[in-house]
């Protein structure tokens, strides 16, 4: 049985979650035949970045495109989706990050789509390469030919060479909020015929597992929607019900780690602080360290 978070991983615009704005410009764009040949793609992990990218891909060489609603049954899309086409090329640039590297895909990229209309090359965690390979990445990404489409793919925007930044079309991706994680929840339940209550899915022990522990919120961290579908995985594995759920991570009250104890003495607490966190993020405070740094010091001191 595959992972959740792979079967349910977005195949269409349609699909993504809690990035309405980047979806909508996107959309926009390759309906209006103005799709740019450079894009960045920055946000926190599990927010969809690289699922957006091959989307892209899958839009602009599918067999009916470009289309902004790829019918992910032609040959392209398939391809795309398995990952499997030779026009659609993805790197993890923590490992390929050098300049040489870069000179393999500046020799590659004369070369004309094997299948599709463009090639498309999608960078993961792009702020990985180093300042060598970016410039000699910026030819290409200010000429680049007719056929090629770059997507770079950050969790650290501020990492990338502003030179770069300025030669492409940056968005920048939003958590999602919680009113969309629970209806994600409720989406996957009924797509695998599960009988789970509301209560199962987002009571207070679900809510408080799935909200940032004290350590995670002075790192500025949140619960994606890959942690999401990995809880729930276990969750399945158990059987879903309102009593059941607490015990799905195996918790019991005589061995609650250090960290999380706070959230049995001070429920209350915990839920205030998720919510100021909420529209802290709403606001864009919640990964500026200057200005979201009081939230986690007053958190942090409040359940010392």
């Amino acid at each position: 049985m595959a992972a959740l978070y792979r079967k349910y991983r977005p195949q269409t615009f349609a699909d993504v979650v809690g990035q309405e704005a980047v979806v909508r410009t996107l959309t926009n764009a390759i309906e209006q035949g103005k799709v740019r040949q450079a894009y960045l793609f920055a946000g926190p992990r599990g927010t969809g970045k690289t699922s957006l990218a091959r989307i892209l891909a899958k839009s602009v060489n599918c067999e009916h495109g470009p289309t902004a609603t790829p019918d992910n049954t032609c040959h392209a899309c398939v391809a795309i989706s398995n990952g499997s086409s030779l026009d659609v090329i993805e790197m993890d640039a923590a490992s390929q990050r050098g300049i040489d590297d870069i000179r393999e895909i500046r020799d590659r990229v004369v070369l004309q789509p094997v299948e599709g209309r463009s090639k498309v090359y999608i960078l993961d965690e792009a702020h990985q390469l180093t300042d060598a390979a970016w410039n000699a990445l910026l030819k290409l990404i200010e000429e680049p030919p007719p056929h090629l489409l770059f997507v770079f793919c950050t969790t650290e925007l501020q990492k990338v060479l502003p030179t770069v930044r300025s030669r492409c079309q940056t968005f920048v991706f939003q958590r999602p909020r919680l009113p969309e994680l629970r209806q994600y929840l409720r989406s996957i339940c009924d797509g695998e015929q599960i009988e789970a209550p509301d209560a199962a899915l987002w009571k207070d022990g679900a809510r408080r597992r799935l909200a940032p522990q004290p350590e995670q919120l002075e790192r500025g961290e949140d619960a994606e929607r890959g942690e999401i579908l990995g809880l729930e995985d276990g969750v399945v594995a158990i059987g879903v019900t309102a009593e059941g759920e607490a015990h799905a991570g195996g918790a019991e009250d005589a061995k609650v780690p250090d960290g999380q104890r706070v959230e049995l003495v001070a429920p209350r607490a915990v839920g205030a602080a998720r919510i100021e966190a909420e529209r802290a993020a709403e606001r864009g405070d919640d990964d500026d360290p200057a200005r979201g740094g009081e939230l986690r010091i007053g958190f942090r001191d409040l359940v010392r």
